[in-house]
C-alpha cells in the first residue's frame, strides 16, 4: 500500500497543479509534470472498476485527472490545448490497457483540434499522438472496433487536406504517419489511394532544378525537403500492401518494374550527349540517340508513374537519382509477403550506369577509348553531365548495396561483373569522396559475398583501390611552409620575370597531423571495413608490398579488426616462400585485455571438431597410440624384472675363490714335504682353472648383454658414468689388465654384499659397468695372497665404474 499511496499522492499533486495553473503558464511546467506523471505508472494501469472500496481515493483521483485533461483539450487557448496533447500522450504511454479503453474522447477531442487553425507545432503533436494511439490499440481487436476503426477515416482525410499547404516538417510528418498505419490498417487506406499518389508523385522524385515555370507544373505544390522525399518513398513502397487480398506480391514487382524503366528513360534524356556502348540485355525500349535532338534536355510528357515533367541537364540528374533511390527503398522495405526481385532488370540498368565513366584528365588526349561524343550535343552540356555523373554512380552503387542487404543471392559471374565496373570506376572518380565512400563499401560487401572464390584476374586489378583505402585511413602531416614551385621565368629582353609569392606564408613553418578523409562523413569507416575484408577475403592474392601496407596501415592506427583479420589469414610470403611475420605481437600489446584477442592467443577450450569422419580418425588414432603405450610399456616391465632376477656377477667370483682355496688347503695336507716348485705348479693349475671357468662365465655374461642390447637398442643414462678417458678393457682376453692410473680415493660403496674385494656396483647397473668390474676381478684376485702382516683395516674396498678423482667432480 506504500507504493500506491505515494502514487495516489504524486497524482493528486499533479492534478493540482494543473488545475492551479494559468494556462498561458501551463507549457513551461509541462516538462515536469510529464516527468512526475510516469511514477504513477502502477496507479493509471490499475483496474479501479473490480478494486475493494478501501482503494476509492485512488479510483478518484484518476477520473479527476482524465476528465481535467478532457476539459483542457477543449480550451479556448492554443497553449492550453497544446499542454493537453503533450499530457495525452505522455499518459497513454504510461497507461497501458485501461486508459486506452477509455480514450475514445480524447481522440474525438484530437481530431477536432486538426480542423481548428492552430499553429503547426500542435498539429505535428496531434497526429503523433493520434498515430500512437492507432498503433497501439492494434493488439487489442475490441478496441481497434471501438476506437481506430471510426477514427481511423476521419484521421486520414483529414491529414489530406493539410498537406497541400502544410510546411515541410508538418507534411513529412503527416507521411510517417501514413507509413505506420498504412500496413496496419491496408483496407482503411484503398478507398484514399487516389489521392495519396497525387501527393506522392510530387515528393517521391522531386526536380528543384527545373526550368519549367510553376504555371506549367499541373496540380499542387508541396514544400518538399530530402527529408519528405524519403518519408515519401517510403510510403510509396507500402501502397501495394493496400491492393486487394492475394495480389499484392504481383503490385510490388510490377511498381518496381516501372520504377526501372522509368530509369531508362530519363537515362536516355540525360546521356544523350555520348553514344553508350551499352546494349540492353532485356526488353528494355530505348530511344536512339542519333535522331535530331532538342535545344534544352528536358521530358515533358507523362511517364508511367506521372511524374511531373522537368527541364534541363541538372534537373535530369535529381530525377534519375531520385528514381535510383526509390529502387533502393523498394529493395529495402519490409513487404507484406514474399516477393520475386527481376535480377537481370536491376543488373541490366546499373551495368548501363556504372559503365560511361567520367573522362580522367590524364588521358584527355585519348577519350576516344572511353567515350564517344555525340556531336550534336554542345561541348557545355557534356561538361555538365561529367558533373553530375558521381552523384548517378553513388546512387546506383547504393542500389547494388540493397541488393546485398535484401539478401538477394547472386551469382559469382554478376559480382566479378559489378567488380570489374568499380574498379574502372574508381580509376576516374576516385577524386570524389562519395564515390570513395561507396566503391570501398561496395567493394567490401562483394568480397564478403564471394571474396574466397574470385578468380586471380578479378582480384589483381584492386590495387589502386587498397592503395587509396590505406591512404584515406592514415593520418597526413601537413605543413603551413610554402611549398616550394618551379616558378617560369619568361625572358624578354635578357629581362626575368618571377611569379609573385605570398610574403605572409613564409611568417610562420608550423606543422600539424590532419587527416583530410575524417572531413568527409563515413568516408574512414568505409575504408576501415574494406580493410578487414580484404584481409578476411583475399590474402592469398595480395602482393607483398600490399601485405606490407596493409600491415602498417593497420598497426599505425590501431585498427583491431584489420589485426584481427591479420593473424587469422597470414599469407605466404612469394619471395621466400615461407609464412610472413605474424601481427599478433603487437596486436597483443595494443589490445590485450580484448576478450577476442585474448581468445586467439591463449584459447582454453579444446578444439570442437565437426563431421563423423574427423571424429572416428581421432578416436582411432587415440586408441592406436593408448595400444602402442600399453605395448610399450609391458617391455620395460619385463626387462625391470629380468634386472631384479639377473645373477649378479660377484656371486659367481666368489664361488670360483672359494673353489680355488679348497683346492689349495688340499694340496698342501697331502703334498707338506713337497718343494716349492710343485706348490707353485698346483697354484697355477688353480689359477688357469679359474681363467677357464671365468672366461666361460664372461662369455655367458656377454651373449646375454648382447641380446639385450639388441632388443633395447638404448642404454640408460648412469649419473655415476666414469669420466675417466680410458679405455673399456674387453672380454675374453687373455692379456692382463694394467693399473689404473688415477690415484685412488675412498669410495661410496654402492653394493650391499662386500666380499673381500668388491667387484661389482648395485643391481641396477649398467653394461659397461659390469664389463669392468668383471675384468678387475681377474687383475684384484692376486691381492688376497699379499702380506699377512698388513692391517685389514687399509685395505679400501674400490667400486669399479664410479669416479673417485676429486679432480673429476
Amino acid at each position: 500500500m506504500a507504493p500506491m499511496t505515494a502514487e495516489l499522492s504524486t497524482l493528486r499533486s499533479i492534478s493540482y497543479r494543473i488545475s492551479s495553473s494559468p494556462t498561458s503558464q501551463l507549457p513551461q511546467q509541462i516538462p515536469s509534470i510529464a516527468a512526475k506523471l510516469a511514477e504513477c505508472k502502477t496507479l493509471l494501469s490499475a483496474n479501479h472498476a473490480s478494486a475493494p472500496k478501501t482503494s476509492s481515493e485512488a479510483s478518484v483521483a484518476v477520473h479527476k485527472y482524465r476528465t481535467l485533461l478532457a476539459t483542457l483539450l477543449q480550451d479556448r487557448t492554443i497553449q492550453g490545448r497544446w499542454a493537453a496533447i503533450v499530457l495525452i500522450k505522455a499518459t497513454i504511454e504510461i497507461g497501458g490497457w485501461e486508459t486506452l479503453q477509455k480514450c475514445l474522447p480524447w481522440v474525438r477531442g484530437l481530431l477536432g483540434i486538426l480542423a481548428k487553425p492552430d499553429p503547426p507545432s500542435s498539429k505535428k503533436l496531434c497526429i503523433v499522438t493520434l498515430t500512437r494511439i492507432f498503433v497501439l490499440t492494434r493488439e487489442y481487436p475490441t478496441l481497434v472496433r471501438e476506437i481506430t476503426t471510426p477514427s481511423l477515416p476521419t484521421f486520414v482525410q483529414t491529414c489530406l487536406q493539410l498537406a497541400p499547404g502544410a510546411p515541410a516538417t508538418l507534411l513529412q510528418t503527416v507521411l510517417e504517419s501514413f507509413n505506420q498505419l498504412l500496413p496496419r490498417h491496408p483496407t482503411i487506406f484503398r478507398s484514399y489511394l487516389k489521392q495519396l499518389n497525387p501527393l506522392l508523385a510530387q515528393t517521391i522524385a522531386p526536380t528543384p532544378s527545373s526550368k519549367l515555370s510553376a504555371e506549367r507544373a499541373a496540380g499542387p505544390r508541396y514544400e518538399t525537403t530530402v527529408q519528405v522525399s524519403v518519408a515519401a518513398r517510403q510510403l510509396y513502397t507500402q501502397l501495394p500492401n493496400s491492393a486487394p487480398k492475394g495480389t499484392s506480391s504481383e503490385e510490388w514487382q510490377a511498381a518496381l518494374k516501372k520504377t526501372v524503366g522509368n530509369a531508362h528513360r530519363v537515362a536516355d534524356k540525360v546521356f544523350r550527349a555520348v553514344i553508350e556502348d551499352w546494349k540492353p540485355s532485356t526488353n528494355v525500349k530505348v530511344s536512339v540517340n542519333g535522331q535530331t535532338l532538342e535545344d534544352e534536355v528536358q521530358d515533358l510528357d507523362a511517364d508511367s508513374m506521372a511524374l511531373p515533367p522537368w527541364s534541363g541537364i541538372f534537373a535530369g540528374g535529381e530525377r534519375l537519382v531520385n528514381l535510383l533511390r526509390l529502387a533502393e527503398t523498394y529493395l529495402l522495405c519490409a513487404t507484406a509477403g514474399p516477393v520475386n526481385v527481376d535480377l537481370g532488370a536491376i543488373a541490366d540498368l546499373l551495368t548501363r550506369l556504372l559503365s560511361l565513366n567520367v573522362p580522367s584528365p590524364s588521358t584527355s588526349k585519348d577519350l576516344s577509348n572511353y567515350v564517344r561524343f555525340n556531336n550534336q550535343v554542345g561541348q557545355e552540356e557534356r561538361e555538365n553531365l561529367w558533373s553530375i555523373l558521381p552523384e548517378v554512380h553513388v546512387a546506383a552503387i547504393e542500389v547494388l548495396l540493397a541488393l546485398s542487404r535484401r539478401g538477394v543471392d547472386s551469382s559469382t559471374s554478376f559480382n566479378a561483373i559489378m567488380l570489374d565496373q568499380l574498379v574502372m570506376l574508381f580509376s576516374s572518380e576516385k577524386n570524389t569522396p562519395k564515390v570513395r565512400t561507396a566503391c570501398y563499401l561496395a567493394v567490401a560487401h562483394i568480397l564478403g559475398q564471394c571474396g574466397v572464390v574470385l578468380p586471380k584476374s578479378s582480384v589483381e586489378p584492386l590495387g589502386p583501390i587498397i592503395r587509396a583505402c590505406c591512404d584515406d585511413i592514415l593520418l597526413v602531416e601537413q605543413s603551413s611552409a610554402p611549398s616550394k614551385q618551379n616558378s617560369q621565368q619568361n625572358k624578354t629582353n635578357g629581362n626575368s620575370q618571377q611569379a609573385l609569392t605570398n610574403a605572409d606564408t613564409f611568417l610562420s613553418s608550423s606543422k600539424g597531423i590532419d587527416n583530410p578523409a575524417a572531413r568527409f562523413e563515413g568516408l574512414q569507416e568505409a575504408a576501415h571495413s574494406l580493410l578487414t575484408a580484404l584481409f578476411s577475403n583475399i590474402p592469398h592474392y595480395l602482393s607483398d608490398s600490399l601485405r606490407t601496407r596493409m600491415d602498417r596501415t593497420a598497426i599505425l592506427t590501431s585498427d583491431k579488426d584489420a589485426l584481427l583479420a591479420s593473424c587469422l589469414n597470414v599469407a605466404s610470403s612469394r619471395k621466400f616462400g615461407k609464412p610472413a611475420a605474424s601481427m599478433m605481437p603487437l596486436l597483443a600489446r595494443l589490445f590485450g585485455g580484448e576478450r577476442d584477442v585474448e581468445a586467439l592467443i591463449r584459447p582454453r577450450m579444446p578444439v570442437i571438431r565437426t563431421g563423423g569422419e574427423n571424429v572416428d580418425d581421432q578416436d582411432e588414432s587415440d586408441e592406436s597410440e593408448e595400444s602402442e603405450e600399453e605395448d610399450g610399456s609391458e617391455p620395460e616391465e619385463a626387462q625391470d624384472d629380468e634386472e631384479k632376477t639377473e645373477p649378479f656377477v660377484g656371486h659367481e667370483l666368489d664361488t670360483l675363490l672359494e673353489t680355488a682355496t679348497r683346492e689349495d688347503g688340499a694340496s698342501g695336507d697331502i703334498a707338506m714335504g713337497e718343494s716349492n716348485d710343485a706348490n707353485s705348479e698346483v697354484a697355477g693349475t688353480a689359477f688357469n682353472g679359474m681363467d677357464l671357468d671365468m672366461g666361460e662365465s664372461e662369455s655367458r655374461i656377454t651373449a646375454k648383454e648382447d641380446i639385450e642390447l639388441s632388443t633395447n637398442n638404448k642404454r640408460a643414462q648412469e649419473t655415476n658414468a666414469p669420466l675417466s678417458p680410458t679405455k673399456r678393457v674387453k672380454m675374453g682376453e687373455g692379456k692382463p689388465l694394467t693399473s689404473l692410473t688415477q690415484p685412488l680415493a675412498t669410495p661410496t660403496v654402492i653394493s650391499s654384499q662386500q666380499t673381500v674385494v668388491t667387484l661389482a656396483p648395485s643391481q641396477t647397473a649398467n653394461l659397461g659397468l659390469a664389463e669392468v668390474s668383471t675384468s678387475q676381478g681377474r687383475a684384484a684376485l692376486p691381492q688376497d695372497q699379499g702380506d699377512p702382516d698388513s692391517d685389514e683395516e687399509d685395505i679400501v674396498p674400490l667400486v669399479f665404474g664410479q669416479d673417485t678423482d676429486d679432480e673429476s667432480e
